[in-house]
């Protein structure tokens, strides 16, 4: 089956038969984000990695209990990430392990409201997701074409663009199509498989 004609989205796929070839897609799709939430939650660095591998086996576990009727899978995400870490600080805290640390974040995190969390999983989500799309376009267009791209979404203008990359400004305008054309396409397959 072809990488981008699939007929369930990963994550149907991962509950539906969560064999080691799906995992690892699963877990390639989705490890950098929570690793960005756990820096956006300012996890001390001496806890990320052990976090993100909780986190990670929590999802292989209760990925099954995730129901499309109930919500987005990025709401549930948040949860999910967001119960590890507080589980996981006040486990910190009570074995007195990096006490300081764990406590301004888990006061930080207890001090969060939903809505403010979700705010924060909503851009590093979209941010994600533009990573992952320019990044499965990098073998199809040339690093100036994804630059230029990239220096546009950045509200960059086209005149200051075509200067930094020592191009015409007409280049620019045909560049920025041409990046702009594939990454909705394979932005909306990213979406399609990923948001579900």
């Amino acid at each position: 089956m072809s990488k981008w004609n699939t007929r369930y989205t990963l994550i149907q796929r991962a509950q539906n038969s969560p064999d080691n070839d799906t995992w690892e897609e699963f877990i390639q799709a989705y490890s950098k984000f929570i690793y960005y939430m756990l820096h956006q939650m300012q996890v001390p660095k001496s806890l990320v990695d052990d976090l993100a591998q909780e986190i990670i086996l929590n999802l292989w576990s209760k990925l099954s209990m995730y129901a499309k009727e109930k919500g987005k899978f990025r709401s549930w995400l948040t949860r999910v990430i967001r119960n590890s870490a507080t589980d996981s600080l006040k486990k910190e805290q009570r074995y007195n392990k990096r006490q300081e640390n764990a406590s301004e974040v888990l006061e930080l995190l207890e001090s969060m409201s939903e809505s403010d969390f979700e705010q924060i999983i909503d851009r590093e989500w979209r941010a994600h997701m533009i990573k992952l799309t320019l990044d499965s376009l990098s073998d199809q267009l040339s690093e100036t074409a994804i630059e230029v791209f990239k220096l546009s979404m950045e509200q960059v203008s086209t005149d200051d663009i075509a200067e930094k990359m020592d191009i015409t400004p007409a280049s620019v305008y045909t560049l920025k199509n041409r990046v702009k054309e594939k990454f909705t396409r394979r932005l909306k397959h990213f979406v399609a498989e990923l948001e579900f």
